[in-house]
């Protein structure tokens, strides 16, 4: 079979390589493939592997262009699915696919959870709880919209992934430094421009938790299990640690309100992740990513249902297959993140410490000696590695892993000022 993969991410280059080592051929359009070789450890291998095609484009991202390119492709080398794990590229992945008449979301479906404004929108007179919220298209109205909304707020943009410019508002000073930053941002890199759109949502405070869900063919909502997280760095919302479990205190609440989301907004097919505020009223629907859930979440279901990988299955299932599910079983999995106190220059990591712990299962470094890092302050892009470890439950295996998180060697070069 022929997989065209519309870009990835760092961690779903596993999934490149699961299918190349199952005899699959893979065709990867991307903008920037650099990026996974600065970041993955299995990406040279898969780029270079014969079954393996890297097509780099800065102009595919248009969706006329990608359809061209695609229909070129299937012309000379038929395709048998389209995907990709990049929240990004959730629509250019649903419109290729059904441009081939091959399994995939709906463009519709695919454009409401992408655009987090549509996804406000099409949900409003619902009875599904959502935060208040203003919808921006020029940073000219964004003030009387957080007048409207008042202080605190959580302002955003649309289109954003990894809590990439989330931030915290509970002044004017705030607004105004943040208008600052996001007026100079105009992509997010590999070929991804940014929309002008901005919500601006009142701040509910609660547990951040995620459903993980898969929809089969013909629609039908399968939850798989829920995600906590630790978030940190206040007033940005990093996420820094999270568990993925199935017996959550408020399980069927959640999982009855993620089939109705789902079906409201149109989604009707593959992996699906959805985040929800555990407010003080219930569950508060935060966002929805009409993809595989991201960062380590789908080894930690790997792990804990038994070795079913999910990268794989949403393989199998762009392909026309029934996936197999990753269901939590009895060892849970829970993993954390660490990043840099300082800007500077990874000289290295050592995770020695770590390989008699209970329960460890996995350490990993996502920069190489010599890399330059940020801090660790503003989103999910400023890790620098995870952990993962195991427990009999939720609790046992969160508290090895975030203690764990104490016994990581980071050795950085810091130029000092003079």
């Amino acid at each position: 079979m022929h997989i065209l993969m519309i870009e990835c991410n760092p961690n779903g280059i596993a999934g490149i390589a699961a299918a190349l080592e199952l005899g699959h051929d893979v065709t990867l359009i991307s903008a920037d493939p650099d990026f996974y070789r600065a970041v993955s450890p299995l990406a040279e291998d898969a780029f270079t592997h014969p079954r393996c095609r890297v097509l780099q484009s800065d102009t595919a991202f248009s969706l006329e262009v990608l359809e061209r390119i695609v229909a070129d492709l299937h012309t000379h080398h038929p395709v048998h699915g389209v995907m990709t794990y990049s929240e990004y590229h959730t629509v250019h992945a649903a419109a290729a696919a059904g441009a081939l008449g091959l399994p995939a979301m709906s463009v519709e479906g695919a454009r409401n959870a992408r655009h987090k404004h549509r996804t406000r929108r099409a949900l409003e007179n619902t009875g599904i709880r959502q935060p208040r919220f203003a919808h921006i298209e020029h940073l000219a109205d964004v003030e009387a919209a957080v007048r409207r909304i008042g202080f605190p707020c959580v302002i955003k943009p649309s289109d954003g992934t990894a809590s990439l410019h989330v931030v915290h508002l509970g002044s004017e000073d705030d607004l105004a430094r943040y208008l600052a930053t996001v007026a100079g941002v105009t992509d997010y890199g590999r070929g991804v421009l940014r929309i002008p759109d901005l919500l601006i949502e009142e701040f509910v405070p609660g547990e951040l938790v995620s459903v993980e869900a898969c929809v089969l063919q013909g629609g039908k909502v399968v939850n798989l299990g829920v995600t906590d997280r630790v978030m940190s760095g206040f007033p940005y919302f990093l996420e820094m640690g999270l568990t993925f479990f199935g017996d959550h205190p408020l399980r069927e609440e959640l999982y009855e309100l993620n089939k109705n989301v789902l079906a409201q907004l149109g989604i009707d097919f593959g992996f699906v992740h959805v985040e929800y505020i555990l407010g003080p009223d219930g569950p508060v629907l935060c966002e929805v990513n009409g993809r595989l859930t991201g960062g380590v979440v789908p080894s930690l279901m790997k792990i804990t249902s038994g070795g079913v990988d999910p990268y794989l299955e949403v393989i199998r299932q762009a392909l026309g297959e029934e996936p197999e599910l990753p269901f939590p079983g009895a060892v849970i999995a829970s993993g954390r993140w660490f990043g840099s106190p300082v800007a500077g220059t990874v000289k290295a990591l050592d995770f020695t410490r770590l390989d008699d712990l209970p329960g460890f299962h996995e350490a990993q470094s996502y920069r190489r000696p010599g890399a330059s890092i940020t801090a660790l302050s503003t989103s999910n892009f400023d890790w620098l590695g995870h952990l993962i470890f195991t427990g009999a439950n939720r609790d046992e295996a969160a508290g090895r892993a975030e203690r764990a998180l104490d016994l990581v060697g980071l050795d950085i070069a810091v130029e000092v000022a003079r």
